[in-house]
């Protein structure tokens, strides 16, 4: 129901996102694979990588989440301050301090820059959303 539901949503009124050229092709990897044990995931990746404006990451602004940024941001209706770290799948997703890509709040956090807000359905339909405070990038 999910997917059916995701593939209703236009995007819109989503917030402009930038992803890194040369992190393009994993990430369409990525949703490939969770498309038959994550399609709801695999489907929010897919629609993300189509409507993202693609740069170099040496273009890339310093303040929008690419993979391998640690990203402070406010998550929900209760206001909790988060800070993760955005990974690929095989890189200690399951770390305290790391968010996947794999998952919905992976998803949300790409591309997105410093003041921006995303939100999104849950597989339960509830709105989820989150809003990036502060974004710091690994030295290049």
């Amino acid at each position: 129901m999910m997917a059916r539901l995701a593939e209703t949503v236009s995007t819109e009124h989503m917030p402009p996102i930038i992803i890194a050229e040369e992190q393009f092709d994993e990430l369409s990897e990525i949703a490939e694979r969770l498309a038959g044990v994550l399609p709801e995931v695999s489907h929010f990746l897919d629609q993300e990588l189509v409507r993202a404006k693609l740069l170099p990451l040496n273009h890339v602004p310093a303040n929008v989440v690419t993979v391998n940024s640690t990203v402070e941001f406010i998550f929900g209706m209760k206001g909790r301050k988060v800070t993760l770290t955005l990974v690929y799948p095989s890189a200690n997703s399951d770390g305290p301090d790391n968010v996947s890509i794999a998952s919905p709040v992976g998803v949300a956090l790409l591309g997105l820059s410093e003041g921006q807000t995303m939100s999104w359905s849950s597989r339960y339909g509830e709105l989820r959303w989150l809003k990036v405070v502060k974004v710091a990038r690994p030295a290049r």
